[in-house]
């Protein structure tokens, strides 16, 4: 498995923390303060139980030098394994990676497939099909690399008297930041392999702290886009059973506090909102294939990538050799 840096360290336990719900502080780059919930077990005739804890974790032996009482959090350390096991229970988080176990030609016919319909559907593009890409492109010599994307998976409740809810997959490409929808549905019947990939890795320029930014405020556009139906019909339901409360209490001349009380928890009942809430989290490798071209002869250059998990294009595409390498 590839080793991790202190900072991917850090902000592995900074996603655990928030996926599993946890309150932290960063006193620095160096400290974080982190209250968890630990099980106590059972001693003697007293049963298992719940405490909270606050740890003090530090991902360097510098710090921990610094800290005194501090917990050092590396590879292999307990307190990792700790962190790491609490996910698998949860069922919250998973780390795989999708080989890329693809044909060739197959791939090639598909790409040409799919370059074809993007050019009949684009005026501007028409001159660029697929039959004028092909020799410019070595189709023989495909070179293959992770992309790391960001897999999370909400659920939106939409409340008022009554309730309805959907589930919503996003991924986050980890290179470029862009979010595809609907991505669990993408990846179709592909079957994924636990841990982190051999072989090169595009580098994620995104941190975890970013890549949460950007989901909440997809999920936020997400749910203000929505059509506002169910908002109407939940005023109009409001406003009846409201004017009866008003003409029960304004009939038999009851008490206003009580009404303004009954009122008030109308109001609670029938408010529009959404709550959010993240099913799992999951940090996935897809494969993406290089085309090379073979101008100037003897030099090979990057033209476009292609994700087939996904079905897109990456054009241009950074030449090969950006990327982290996993070490075997």
């Amino acid at each position: 498995m590839q080793q991790l840096s202190p900072e991917e360290v850090r902000e592995f336990i900074i996603a655990t923390l928030r996926v599993s719900g946890a309150s932290y502080r960063e006193v620095d780059q160096d400290l974080l303060l982190a209250e968890v919930t630990v099980e106590i077990p059972p001693q003697f005739f007293s049963p298992a139980r719940l405490e909270k804890h606050t740890l003090n974790l530090v991902f360097t032996p510098e710090a921990k030098a610094a800290y005194p009482g501090s917990e050092l959090v590396v590879p292999g350390s307990y307190r990792l394994s700790w962190f790491i096991e609490g996910l698998k229970k949860r069922g919250k988080f998973t780390l795989q990676h999708f080989p890329w176990r693809g044909r060739p030609e197959e791939l090639q016919a598909e790409i040409e497939a799919y370059t074809e319909k993007q050019s009949n559907n684009m005026e501007a593009n028409k001159k660029r099909t697929a039959s004028s890409l092909s020799p410019e492109i070595d189709w023989s010599a495909p070179e293959v690399r992770m992309r790391p994307y960001l897999l999370a998976n909400f659920t939106l409740s939409y409340r008022t008297d009554e309730l309805w809810e959907e589930l919503l997959s996003l991924g986050l490409d980890m290179v470029s930041g862009e979010i595809t929808p609907d991505f669990l549905a993408l990846l179709g019947t592909a079957e994924p392999v636990a841990g982190v990939p051999a072989g090169e890795i595009q580098t994620a320029k995104y941190r975890m702290e970013e890549a949460f930014t950007i989901f909440q405020e997809t999920v936020r556009r997400w749910a203000l886009a929505r059509e506002g139906r169910w908002i109407e019909e939940a005023r109009k339901r409001y406003e009846e059973e409201l004017y009866c409360l008003y003409q029960y209490y304004h009939d038999d001349r009851r008490e206003t506090a009580d009404f303004e009380h009954r009122a008030r928890e109308l109001y609670e009942q029938f408010r529009p909102r959404v709550l959010v809430q993240l099913v799992n989290l999951g940090l996935l490798y897809l494969p993406e294939v290089t085309y090379p071209s073979v101008s100037p002869p003897g030099h090979k250059q990057a033209v476009f990538s292609y994700l087939p998990l996904l079905k897109k294009v990456i054009s241009p595409s950074s030449p090969p050799g950006t990327g982290s390498k996993a070490p075997k």
